[in-house]
């Protein structure tokens, strides 16, 4: 019998009809849980592939069940009373008895090893728990594999949830043949080329492939749906139409389930499973864009029928449905839903007739955040402020574009001032695109337009922009006059010193900067006097008056760790460290100010962390130690390039001194030598500023924190001077999860730079010390 059962396996698992695509560490892990455990359920939205995954991995298990591996479809089951019948009649176990089929079912099982694949549970959950609690106690050697919307919930359950194939980014210009790193492109075109053998991804349509795939969201039935219409239209024009995706994919195999069918079909089943406040939820949570808090959710979903007391157990029930992903790793979970999900309930907000009035409770929402976020700026949180923004940034484009589309002029205003950090240290470039839509198309003179031009002439002085900046400053200025608004005089005053420093006249420059401070002094605006004080403290230095810039920046440290700021206390650091350095260094304390400055900058790549690197470079050269220089130049010049303005146009004044420690390098080392350096510091930015003399890493202890197997590889990543979607690229991960991942490796090692990720991690491999557990 066993030599039957070895040459021909008992049960009843089917033949795939098409190749099964990727997963492979999926099928190892659901290997295990199936080993460990009696109950594993794949949970996950519809079209995810658990019905494939489930059968794949059966099949790898099929030794280790003498009596077979066994598939019950239950989605023609609608009675749960016929569900034990259903699974009698897989099983082949006639119905002779008199007995309830429940114990027939369990007597037949009772002496038997052999897993029980239930597909397809989510519309019987209260009675495919009760059963197969009832069968896991009576037959010892049972083990139940099943699929569902949502777990079973029993209490020893194992929850896989089957994610969506991995994507790539829209915009992510990947060469061709790397795009097949990803799975839901290896799906594409394993599916296309059954329908159109020509089908190929290259160079010509890789764009397309990439932002059809990631719209897609990786699910895997849309994408065998959107391969069948790659038969008559070319992948751009399939990818060009998914705004109507439900109307486009609509022609499934004649052989699958009906609701597996269409795309629609698919949704229609997850909303009838769903509770009507669930269903409520879910169409007001579709004005989400992207990802959101429960504060978030609360605030703009709450009211006509959803009191907001009961919007955290809906929220609940939707992840536990897979109609909602969740997050709840992170210091404050975050949900999301995949695109196709969002489009089915945006159909269901309009067909309520609500979507304008959740929009604009969205678009409140987020303008108090924004708000919020700039009136606690001059304080202790500015690393978790700056972050809090990086994340809603979406959220915030979106408040910003449903304002400018219903004429909320104002808010609109509001909103684009109110994000000045936003703009001036996480996305300068981003931040000047959207002052310059604000600014042309709400034209009317107002102090709020002065907020925002002033605003859009420093984020244009960040880009070494002087004409853009010099003309919306100008702006300002009139407004300010016509509105005697003694605020907007200072911001001017500020914004003319600034400019008057940068293009080589630091005497107008300081004579400005002295006429703001005492305007922004009256006003008790800090977050600016501390602005002033740095840029003031830079003027007299070129002016030759050390004691007066020492005195500027001093005072603006002072200030800052009052009130636990970091941002400005590292630009006065920097200040001090430059004025030392420019008078000679007496007593060499100007490179531990260049570094006390990178330690306080909460972003690494802004323009003030920059500085710093180039005033280590300098300082080096001034020391003789050109290599070391060569090597700082080069680290600083990566940096610069990713900000997308050179040293030359940022910072015409500060360009004078990396221009000399340049020639003198070069000088000293000769090209070849110098080259050798330069491009060791460009390619490798991070380790050369934790290495000697560098950024040193947090104290060593004990206690010192382990780091996940991925957050070790994104640690090792950053070492190596990865930017955030080049480590994307390389792991095959989403821009926003290592956005995460970096997030969450900043909190838990205590640090705000990347270097000091660098130092970290060279300090504890040296030491031998473990850095990383099992686990992602």
């Amino acid at each position: 019998m066993n030599e039957s059962r070895a040459a021909r396996p008992i049960g009843n698992l089917p033949v795939l009809g098409s190749s099964f695509v990727g997963r492979q560490r999926e099928l190892a892990e659901i290997r295990r849980q199936v080993e460990a455990a009696r109950l594993v359920t794949l949970t996950g939205p519809g079209g995810v592939g658990k019905t494939r995954l489930a059968i794949q991995a059966a099949g790898l298990t099929r030794r280790a069940f003498p009596d077979g591996v066994w598939l019950v479809n239950l989605a023609a089951v609608d009675d749960p009373a016929q569900l034990a019948d259903a699974i009698m009649a897989t099983l082949g176990i006639p119905d002779q008895s008199a007995q309830p089929a429940f114990e027939q079912l369990a007597r037949h099982l009772s002496q038997r090893c052999l897993l029980l694949v239930l597909d397809n549970c989510e519309h019987l959950l209260p009675a495919c728990a009760e059963l197969v609690d009832g069968l896991l106690r009576q037959a010892s050697g049972l083990r139940v594999l099943a699929t569902s919307r949502q777990p079973v919930e029993l209490p020893d359950e194992h929850v896989h949830i089957v994610d969506p194939l991995p994507t790539p980014k829209p915009d992510s210009e990947l060469p061709a043949e790397m795009l097949s790193r990803y799975e839901s492109v290896t799906l594409l075109v394993d599916r296309a080329t059954a329908v159109q053998p020509a089908f190929a991804v290259h160079d010509g349509n890789r764009d397309a492939v990439a932002r059809l795939c990631a719209q897609l969201d990786g699910l895997p039935l849309a994408i065998e749906l959107a391969a069948t219409r790659l038969r008559s239209l070319s992948v751009e024009q399939v990818a060009d139409r998914l705004d109507d995706r439900f109307r486009l994919l609509n022609r499934g195999s004649p052989a699958a389930m009906p609701r597996q069918r269409t795309l629609r079909a698919l949704m229609d089943w997850s909303h009838e499973l769903c509770s009507e406040q669930e269903r409520q939820l879910w169409a007001r949570l579709s004005v989400f864009p992207g990802d959101f808090d429960l504060n978030a959710a609360e605030a703009t979903c709450a009211g006509s029928g959803l009191p907001r007391d009961v919007i955290v157990d809906r929220l609940d029930g939707l992840v536990a449905k897979s109609v909602i992903s969740a997050r709840p790793e992170t210091p404050v979970a975050r949900y999301q839903m995949l695109e196709t999900i969002r489009q089915y309930g945006r159909e269901l907000l309009t067909r309520g007739g609500l979507t304008r009035h959740v929009q604009r409770k969205h678009r409140d929402y987020y303008l108090r955040l924004a708000s919020e976020c700039c009136a606690r700026w001059c304080g202790p949180d500015q690393n978790s402020l700056l972050a809090t923004m990086r994340r809603e940034h979406d959220n915030l484009m979106t408040a910003l574009e449903w304002s400018l589309a219903n004429d909320d002029e104002s808010a609109a205003l509001e909103l684009v001032s109110a994000l000045r950090y936003h703009w001036t240290l996480n996305y300068p470039a981003a931040g000047r695109r959207r002052l310059d839509q604000v600014l042309n198309q709400v034209r009317d003179a107002s102090p709020l337009r002065g907020d925002a031009l002033w605003v859009a002439a420093w984020v244009a002085r960040i880009q070494g922009d002087t004409k853009a900046s010099a003309m919306w400053r100008h702006e300002c200025g009139e407004i300010a006059d016509r509105f005697a608004d003694e605020h907007l005089q200072a911001y001017v005053q500020l914004f003319a010193g600034s400019m008057a420093l940068f293009t080589g006249d630091p005497f107008d420059a300081a004579r400005s900067l002295a006429e703001s401070l005492t305007l922004l002094r009256e006003q008790q605006d800090m977050p600016m006097v501390l602005m002033a004080l740095f840029l003031y403290g830079q003027a007299l230095t070129m002016c030759g008056d050390s004691p007066a810039a020492q005195a500027a920046c001093t005072e603006a440290i002072a200030l800052a760790e009052e009130r636990g700021e970091v941002w400005a206390r590292g630009l006065a650091t920097l200040a001090r460290g430059f004025d030392l350095w420019k008078n000679g260094d007496p007593e060499g304390n100007a490179a531990e100010l260049a570094r006390q400055s990178l330690r306080f900058t909460p972003d690494a790549n802004s323009a003030s962390a920059v500085l710093s690197i180039e005033l280590l470079a300098w300082i080096a050269g001034s020391r003789g130690e050109h290599d070391s220089a060569a090597r700082l130049l080069g680290a600083a010049a990566t940096q610069w390039q990713s900000q997308g303005v050179p040293i030359d146009s940022a910072f015409p004044l500060f360009a004078q001194s990396s221009n000399q420690c340049r020639v003198e390098a070069l000088d000293a080392l000769g090209q070849a030598r110098f080259s050798e350096h330069f491009d060791y510091g460009k390619a490798h930015p991070l380790e050369v500023l934790s290495g000697p003399g560098g950024i040193p890493a947090p104290p060593a202890d004990e206690g010192a924190p382990l780091l996940t197997r991925r957050e070790q590889e994104v640690a090792e990543l950053i070492a190596k001077g990865y930017t955030n979607k080049a480590i994307a690229a390389e792991l095959v991960l989403s821009p926003h999860t290592v956005g995460g991942h970096v997030e969450r490796l900043f909190n838990k090692l205590g640090i705000n730079t990347r270097a000091q990720v660098a130092a970290w991690l060279a300090q504890h491999q040296d030491q031998g010390a473990p850095a990383s557990r099992t686990g992602s």
